[in-house]
């Protein structure tokens, strides 16, 4: 039977998956030749894709393709159904050969031992519950030490090297569990000696107090917590108000700036487009006139072509007075090179330089509040204020600062 179940316990080591230490649960296998279940080599290879590390065998280190899929071990599937049912009934008969075998007799049944139940250390015998009963029963055991079966410290820790006694005294001096001889004949004699029941008393009490400690300390961590989170909110809280703020206040500046470029632009192209009709109107009345003049040259070229004199005379006198009730005076408009003179240009970027310098040191303000928004109170506490003050500061920008415009506009 041990060797039966040796085989079982030396199969199930070969059945078992190298990453969980369990019997293989639906097994893959990887191109390299080793199997491991589906789950467990998938939390691997995750692993290793957090840590941004090629993918590889965890057994032989073998590097895998990043797009691999795994493919199911149908043979190792199958061995695994059948080994299945037979390793679950070898684990339950070994569980229960070792129940059998950490079974502890009792010391004074003769024929049919009967299962312990408590060890009397002072008798150093080993019990089941019927002679426990008889134990009990005599007056001068009342006194004897019980402890249950395989209770921590062995029987042999339990009394004195020196003498052999059981350890039935406590030693304040050293903080030694002593034997009684040790208190009476041995290095102990002199020292402050109580009973185990007294220390033990004096014990509890101390571990009453460490416990109220640790209640209190453990109370204040959560209460703390609390706080942090509450902390922890309020950052978040200030730093979506002050953003939104911001964002606000950007906005209309570059609303305004944006506004005033239209209207600047505007009134230009306002300006251009009159000028331009009045250009526009006085050509019309110089290419009136030159056309005007134009048809008097030719008349005159033909005029001055007549062979016949007289007629010339007549057609001549007529032409004059036409040509002097004419209006053919020249009207120019001459206009000059507008541009934006150097100085103008430096001036503008110099208040616009100012204008952000001192935009620049209300924005560290903002900065410098946020930076020391939390108030540890393990710090020391500022001046004027208690380091748990809660209240919320609220941050005010001097009416004095910023641009001449900003400040009439305001």
């Amino acid at each position: 039977m041990a060797n039966e179940f040796g085989g079982v316990a030396s199969l199930e080591a070969e059945f078992s998956c190298p990453i969980c230490l369990s019997l293989y649960k639906n097994p893959v296998l990887l191109k390299c030749g080793h199997s491991f279940c589906k789950e467990c080599i998938q939390k691997t290879l995750s692993a290793q894709q957090q840590f941004e590390a090629p993918y590889s065998c965890p057994m032989c280190k073998a590097q895998l393709d990043p797009t691999l899929e795994l493919q199911k071990n149908f043979q190792l599937c199958n061995i695994m159904k059948i080994f299945l049912p037979t390793a679950s009934e070898g684990q339950q008969n070994e569980g229960s050969a070792e129940g059998k075998k950490d079974t502890v007799p009792c010391d004074y049944c003769l024929d049919q031992s009967q299962p312990v139940v408590k060890t009397c250390l002072s008798c150093d015998v080993s019990l089941c519950q019927a002679h426990l009963n008889k134990h009990n029963a005599k007056a001068s055991h009342q006194d004897h030490v019980l402890v249950e079966v395989g209770a921590g410290g062995g029987a042999a820790e339990r009394r004195c090297p020196e003498h052999g006694k059981l350890l039935e005294c406590f030693c304040q001096d050293e903080g030694l569990l002593i034997c009684v001889l040790c208190s009476i004949v041995g290095r102990h004699k002199g020292h402050s000696i109580v009973t185990l029941k007294e220390a033990h008393n004096k014990e509890l009490g101390e571990l009453s107090a460490t416990m109220t400690q640790l209640q209190e300390d453990k109370n204040a961590l959560i209460t703390a917590l609390k706080e942090l989170q509450k902390s922890e909110n309020q950052v978040k809280t200030n730093t979506k108000t002050v953003t939104s703020q911001l964002q606000k206040l950007f906005e209309e500046m570059k609303t305004a700036v944006i506004q005033k470029e239209k209207n600047i632009l505007s009134d230009i192209q306002a300006i251009e487009k009159k000028q331009l009709a009045d250009i526009t109107k006085v050509k019309k009345k110089m290419e009136k006139r030159r056309d005007e003049a134009m048809k008097h040259l030719l008349s005159l070229q033909k005029m001055r072509e007549e062979p016949d004199i007289f007629l010339f005379f007549k057609e001549f006198e007529v032409a004059k007075d036409r040509v002097a009730s004419q209006d053919f005076s020249v009207n120019v408009m001459n206009v000059v090179a507008v541009q934006l003179y150097d100085a103008w240009i430096n001036k503008y970027r110099q208040q616009m330089q100012n204008f952000m310098s001192k935009l620049d040191k209300q924005l560290q303000s903002i900065k410098y509040e946020l930076t020391n928004q939390i108030r540890s109170s393990s710090g020391a506490s500022h001046t004027g204020a208690s380091s748990n003050c809660k209240c919320s500061k609220i941050l005010v920008i001097p009416r004095d600062s910023g641009c001449e415009s900003c400040r009439e506009n305001t």
